[in-house]
């Protein structure tokens, strides 16, 4: 078969999703396009054969490709995709998928019209914690789940002043949708859908961000348990201290941040089960995306699933606005 040619829009989280395409034999990197022209020419060297381009308008018209990948701000995602969309090309999308319950039912419409395929990176899902926690909830060794706890505090300062972005006042967003959008797609992934949300939050530890810096949010799922996500962008904690914490309660035993306590244990200590040795997240996904391409079957998290990250997201964000309960979009 021929190599499904590939294009790169966004060449910060785009160079390593560039090299997942390159690691992979079904793939061929062809384009690479920033308006950075810095960050073009140093990730040309990585993929030689690769054309450069500033505007990704005149990449589409220039380049006949298979596949876009979309790693840009959260703003710039929908036209970026619809572009993508009118050339014929499949996409996959950096979450979060879109920033709006509008926009994100303007994607879905044209992905499912387009007869096209998208995916939205939630890489999350495919790193050892996570992958083991859905491992020991699907062989019953938990029991029956009741409680999905996933926590995500860090100081996110530096990072966003070096790509300001994240914080800018003109497109504003709440930390529950940006880096939050990961801890609420686990409490979906590992303990089912949302069928309301609440919340809090307020803005007091990090006054520069734009938005709530900090959410605590509450969400009945639909089997019964209960998840909560809380994020903070602007918690003062030790260096390598700010990834996503998850414990899963069940009936039989708990599993926190990949410890293990069951009934069996009981008057012992937590267990530490072996993680799965799993390839790099990102370039998981690569693979991923195109073996579904290529059996043409739908992506995990789909353009749907991603909608649904987001409607979970801003359900919760309502809520801690006004103090009620929200029912989130359904997709």
């Amino acid at each position: 078969m021929s190599k499904l040619r590939v294009g790169i829009i966004g060449l910060g989280l785009g160079r390593r999703r560039a090299a997942g395409f390159a690691q992979n034999e079904a793939a061929q990197v062809c384009a690479l396009c920033d308006v950075d022209g810095d960050k073009v020419k140093a990730v040309l060297e990585e993929h030689p054969g690769a054309n450069g381009y500033s505007d990704y308008e005149e990449m589409l018209r220039a380049e006949k490709l298979d596949i876009v990948d979309v790693a840009t701000p959260d703003w710039l995602h929908l036209e970026q995709c619809l572009a993508a969309l009118r050339h014929e090309c499949h996409v996959l999308l950096e979450k979060p998928m879109v920033t709006s319950l509008h926009d994100a039912a303007t994607l879905v419409d044209e992905v499912e019209k387009s007869g096209m395929q998208l995916m939205v990176g939630q890489n999350y899902r495919r790193t050892p914690i996570p992958a083991l926690t859905k491992q020991l909830i699907e062989d019953g060794t938990l029991g029956t789940v009741f409680h999905v706890v996933t926590d995500h505090l860090a100081n996110k300062r530096r990072q966003f002043a070096r790509a300001p972005w994240y914080a800018s006042s003109e497109y504003p967003r709440a930390a529950l949708l940006g880096t939050g959008i990961h801890a609420v797609d686990m409490v979906r992934w590992l303990g089912g859908e949302v069928e309301e949300a609440f919340g809090y939050g307020n803005h007091m530890a990090y006054e520069e961000f734009p938005d709530d810096d900090f959410t605590v949010a509450l969400y009945r799922l639909s089997n019964g348990a209960i998840g909560r996500v809380v994020v903070a962008y602007g918690a003062i904690l030790p260096s390598g201290a700010g990834s996503m914490k998850i414990t899963v309660y069940g009936s039989k035993g708990t599993v926190m941040d990949g410890k293990l306590f069951t009934d069996a244990d009981e008057g012992g200590e937590w267990r530490e089960p072996p993680l799965p040795e799993l390839k790099d997240s990102f370039w998981a996904e690569v693979d991923h995306f195109l073996e579904c391409l290529q059996t043409d079957t739908r992506p995990i998290v789909d353009v749907r699933e991603g909608a649904r990250n987001v409607a979970a997201c801003l359900a919760a964000v309502e809520a801690a606005r006004t103090a009620r309960p929200v029912a989130p979009a359904r997709f």
